[in-house]
């Protein structure tokens, strides 16, 4: 099973988010766009393993005492790599800082996590264009304001199966954060 851990968005958060990057998805249609039923932000990702019981077992010991917390969008953005990858940025949230510094401490020895963590949604995926066209993206994007908010309070362990067209996340299961809110 290829796994990870992550914030997923209540329904209502999703739908917001989705509707206010609908423009720029119009002007944009040849992107490939997430379903905004996918919409989640990835807390650890495991990869391939058959663990889930024991990934399970170590999130409810290390996360019993966090606390839930909210989260804030505030702009739009992309990585560059191999492709470009539009994603919306959050607010930095100690209490996510905290669960991330949990999360990778608690399960680096077996799947060490390299990458800096940049809490984000990831909302699409394209090619990378001509000059003049990544720059007319990028201005698109910068201009595009976001707004959402929503509590967080539990992490998911998700299954990600890979078809031919899009993932599929499959919930394996749900850890409530310790409800104080």
């Amino acid at each position: 099973m290829r796994l990870f851990l992550a914030i997923d968005l209540p329904e209502k958060a999703k739908t917001a988010l989705g509707n206010q990057i609908e423009p720029i998805q119009k002007e944009y249609p040849v992107f490939n766009w997430v379903n905004p039923r996918n919409y989640h932000l990835t807390v650890h990702f495991f990869g391939e393993t058959s663990k889930a019981p024991e990934i399970i077992e170590k999130a409810k010991n290390i996360l019993y005492d966090q606390e839930p917390f909210h989260l804030y969008a505030m702009n739009l953005d992309f990585f560059l790599n191999h492709n470009i990858t539009i994603y919306a940025g959050f607010r930095r949230e100690r209490s996510l800082e905290e669960l991330i510094t949990k999360t990778r401490g608690a399960f680096e020895q077996e799947f060490q996590e390299t990458k800096t963590f940049i809490p984000h949604i990831t909302l699409a995926r394209c090619k990378i264009p001509s000059k003049q066209q990544y720059f007319h993206l990028m201005k698109k994007i910068q201009r595009l304001d976001v707004n959402i908010e929503f509590p967080v309070r539990e992490v998911v362990l998700f299954e990600s199966i890979i078809s031919e067209k899009k993932p599929v996340y499959r919930v394996i299961k749900k850890i409530s954060l310790a409800d104080r809110i």
